[in-house]
């Protein structure tokens, strides 16, 4: 490991591995024939292990941000994420006009194999500048209106609605 001027060993935790990715030993040999066979694969596959969660393998995103980053058309990036999906690489999970790519975790994972946390789902999203709205930025630095939840206990009260009064016993007089 190169630890940068700021980082020495000490700074991490050495259990934690944060900025580890391990990979399994019996795909090397077909990673090597994946990066032959279709470079753009290869690289799509590592761009989402790069950014994959550490108790998921998944990532959120757009072909229009996979195009970005490899810099190559549409149908192209298409192509490979089907090789990816047929291989048994990656898997897919359609989010709207975006997809949860869910990486391999026999082959890639972060986490220790028995420290993994498991949910319904949950992923990295990654959203390319391109993609959103040109005032993407401004909205980001506003603060969102509160929007109050009403629990299953509660009770919403209208305009028109009436309650009964409050018993007595629940004031402190």
């Amino acid at each position: 490991m190169v630890a940068s001027p700021e980082e020495t060993p000490e700074s991490h935790d050495v259990r934690d591995n944060y900025n580890f990715v391990q990979i399994s030993r019996s795909y090397l040999t077909q990673m090597r024939k994946l990066a032959r066979a279709s470079p753009i694969a290869h690289e799509i596959l590592y761009y989402l292990v790069e950014h994959m969660g550490r108790t998921t393998n998944a990532v959120v995103c757009s072909y229009g941000t996979l195009c970005e980053v490899t810099g190559v058309s549409r149908p192209t990036v298409g192509r490979a994420i089907k090789l990816l999906k047929d291989e048994n690489w990656i898997d897919t999970v359609k989010i709207g006009n975006a997809s949860a790519y869910c990486v391999n975790e026999r082959v890639f994972w972060q986490a220790g194999r028995n420290q993994r946390k498991y949910a319904v789902f949950s992923a990295t999203v990654i959203a390319s500048a391109s993609e959103q709205d040109s005032n993407f930025k401004e909205k980001a630095k506003q603060k969102l209106t509160y929007i109050p939840i009403i629990e299953d206990n509660n009770i919403a009260v209208t305009g028109k609605d009436e309650l009964p009064p409050p018993d007595q016993q629940d004031l402190d007089i």
